[in-house]
């Protein structure tokens, strides 16, 4: 299988050996990491870490086989590969902090024409571009002391794995007890239920209880051959939702991990932004993400919404997602995926989902991130810590096309559906149009349309194409923000009393502007992440010539280790005196 990829230090390598077995193959170019002496690198692709045996392709043939020099170098390999994370991880904490996040994308939708952006700073997206606006930023998350999650799943004729996915949820959170479920069952009368196969599992799980926990959940249930697509069911699933703090929705064949309850509202926390909704596609559960106790074990890339095509209605389209490689804190967002979406609850009641939208897949996602953002909120995509709910991907027992309906009735809603959504944006349109309800349904008064479309790069204009938002996103301010004034009592959108924002990063208001019995989340100190520096302390911590000889041996392995020709020049003294002994 000669597949010629091309290596990030430019260089091409030829792969000799097929990538071990996996579910669903690489369908996107892999990002290599890793050295020529070796011979083995690891490919980070979509859909999981594995490895691939390849060689230069230039010069340096070799049989398939590793000889005994060759394995005294790839111990030497991996041995300076460990001191030196050690070492970082020992002496260099400030680096890690100052490490930016890289992306990988497809624009356009071509193997050929692989992109990566290697200067994503999270750590500054909630500071403003406008040097106008540079002090501004949102309000900082609050958290009470004990708080409920409602969880909405909207399922169609898939009890089983409902049921499945209400269980781990229950049985993996750290708070079972404020956990809430609302689900929209859509069902044929001779279907399994979502809520009895739920009380089989639990039933065996707390013999003690007949249906544990089944008090906190809600059934609406519906006949499927009603079902008129996911936007017609998550509105009847937002009506679900309770007094819960935050809300969570998902689809409803997804699978949970333990302590997912507190990594995702910490992962939420980590934002600095109350009006933070964490949106994502999941990765599939299958591909040894979930240890057999429920233990997490997140992949190396996790998924990034930053590019759209028209679908074949006419409307947008999230084009899959791109992979951020181990990020470690929120990345913001332009777009909203339906695989998972976590929040306050106030963006459910705040922001409705149009009933109107009958039969809609494509636009679906456009219009629900597009509504959130003028409503005041901003997307992010999840982090290492907040990667903790995975999806079953295999195949569905039925689909909602497949109901059974007048045909002409489908057509006629589908094309209503469509034309309401070519309204909203300002296309033109032929045919019949859903107007009811229109002001309900409307944009957010908080940040206009318009400006959704700069943030996002989607455009309308006749002959242009999107451009993707596949890079450093930064907060935009509000231009009416008395509605989030009005949610959040004590808060103002105006400059902060510290003078410490030149330093770049936000910081908090005064603690007496703050609302009380409200804990707010603490601002970093102005040295922290990215524009921190290394200051030594006066007592002398690093100043021992133990520190300095240590510093000493990191600084020259990180020379040799980088240094292609020294690299070389080293492999080939250890190879010599190999060779000599034997």
């Amino acid at each position: 299988m000669g597949r010629q990829r091309p290596y990030l230090g430019s260089k091409w390598l030829q792969v000799v050996e097929q990538a071990l077995a996996t579910r669903m193959g690489c369908r996107f170019p892999c990002v290599l990491e890793g050295t020529d002496i070796v011979r083995v690198y690891h490919v980070f692709c979509p859909d999981g870490a594995h490895l691939l045996h390849i060689r230069k392709w230039e010069k340096h043939s070799w049989d398939g086989k590793l000889d005994a020099a060759s394995e005294f170098c790839i111990w030497v390999h991996v041995s300076m590969k460990a001191a030196l994370f050690f070492a970082a991880a020992v002496i260099g904490s400030v680096f890690a902090g100052q490490r930016p996040q890289s992306i990988a994308f497809s624009w356009p939708e071509d193997d050929t024409k692989k992109h990566y952006d290697e200067t994503m700073d999270p750590l500054t997206q909630n500071i403003p571009l406008d040097p106008a606006s540079k002090d501004l930023r949102p309000p900082p998350p609050r958290v009470p002391e004990t708080y409920g999650i409602f969880v909405g799943l909207s399922t169609f004729r898939d009890g089983h794995r409902c049921g499945y996915t209400l269980f781990t949820g229950f049985k993996r959170s750290v708070n079972p007890d404020r956990l809430y479920f609302g689900v929209v069952d859509q069902v044929n009368p001779e279907d399994l239920r979502c809520l009895d196969e739920y009380c089989k599992l639990a039933k065996a799980e707390w013999p003690d209880d007949e249906c544990k926990y089944k008090a906190q959940i809600k059934i609406d249930e519906r006949l499927a051959d009603d079902s008129r697509g996911p936007t017609y069911a998550r509105h009847h699933q937002q009506k679900l939702v309770g007094d819960q703090e935050f809300c969570l929705q998902l689809d409803a064949h997804s699978i949970f991990t333990n302590g997912w309850d507190k990594h995702l509202v910490d992962e939420w926390v980590s934002t600095e932004n109350e009006m933070a909704v964490l949106s994502t596609y999941l990765h599939h559960c299958h591909d040894g993400y979930i240890l057999p106790d429920g233990s997490n074990n997140a992949p190396d890339q996790l998924p990034h919404l930053c590019t759209t095509i028209r679908g074949g209605n006419g409307c947008v389209r999230t084009v899959g997602a791109s992979m951020i490689q181990r990020p470690q804190y929120p990345q913001m967002q332009a777009l909203w995926g339906a695989g998972l979406s976590f929040s306050k609850c106030h963006a459910e009641k705040r922001v409705l989902i149009d009933s109107h939208t009958l039969w809609m897949f494509d636009g679906e996602e456009f219009l629900r991130a597009s509504h959130l953002w003028t409503y005041g909120y901003d997307m992010y995509s999840p982090s290492m810590r907040g990667t903790v709910i995975y999806h079953n991907y295999t195949s569905v027992p039925a689909r909602f096309e497949h109901v059974k309906v007048d045909a002409e009735l489908k057509r006629k809603q589908e094309e209503m559906g469509a034309n309401r959504f070519k309204l909203m944006v300002g296309l033109p349109f032929k045919g019949l149009v859903d107007t009811e309800e229109w002001a309900k349904y409307d944009w957010g008064k908080v940040r206009p349309f318009e400006a959704f479309l700069d943030f996002s790069g989607i455009t309308f204009e006749e002959g242009k194409k999107d451009a993707h938002s596949c890079k450093q996103l930064h907060w935009v301010p509000y231009v009416k923000p008395a509605q989030i004034e009005e949610l959040l009592p004590g808060w103002r959108l105006r400059m902060p009393a510290a003078a410490a924002v030149d330093e770049g990063l936000p910081v908090a208001a005064d603690d007496d502007d703050m609302p009380p019995n409200k804990k707010m989340r603490q601002e970093k100190p102005a040295n922290f992440g990215i524009e921190a520096t290394i200051e030594h302390p006066e007592s002398g911590s690093y100043t021992g010539p133990l520190a300095f000889m240590c510093f000493g041996v990191v600084l020259f392995g990180v020379v040799v280790y980088t240094n292609d020709g020294m690299w070389s020049q080293t492999k080939r003294y250890f190879r010599l005196q190999h060779k000599a002994r034997n």
